[in-house]
């Protein structure tokens, strides 16, 4: 890949060197096939392998706390039944609002958020 008519290709290890003095460095112990594993997932998105590790953790402490959120409320549901459809009541109210506000809902913004999910009430699939 360049990033321009004749320019040097740019890859993840010139971004590594721009900033790998701004960064404190760690070593981890990993099994090699899980390290390749991660060097091709890397690789493949163009980024360094440092980079994707903390994009994978960024992705899996959000999928953990959804997975919390969706405790709760299913505890809501079936501990308390009155606030729960108090909730729903004071839900249908902002969908309501928004849905003559002209824009699209959410649903049909952010498609790939609503794959495997079971009702309204779930944040996150594959729970």
């Amino acid at each position: 890949m360049r990033s321009a008519v004749g320019a040097a290709p740019v890859d993840a290890r010139d971004s590594y060197k721009k900033y790998a003095g701004r960064m404190s460095d760690t070593t981890i112990r990993l099994d090699t096939a899980v390290r390749d594993k991660l060097r091709a997932l890397a690789d493949e998105d163009h980024v360094t392998l440092g980079d994707l590790l903390s994009q994978l953790a960024e992705r899996e402490q959000y999928q953990r706390e959804m997975r919390r959120a969706n405790e709760v409320m299913e505890r809501m549901q079936r501990e308390d039944p009155q606030a729960w459809q108090d909730y729903r009541s004071e839900l249908r109210g902002f969908e309501d609002g928004s849905a003559r506000d002209g824009l699209p809902g959410a649903a049909a913004e952010w498609p790939e958020y609503n794959e495997g999910t079971e009702g309204p009430h779930r944040a996150v699939s594959g729970r």
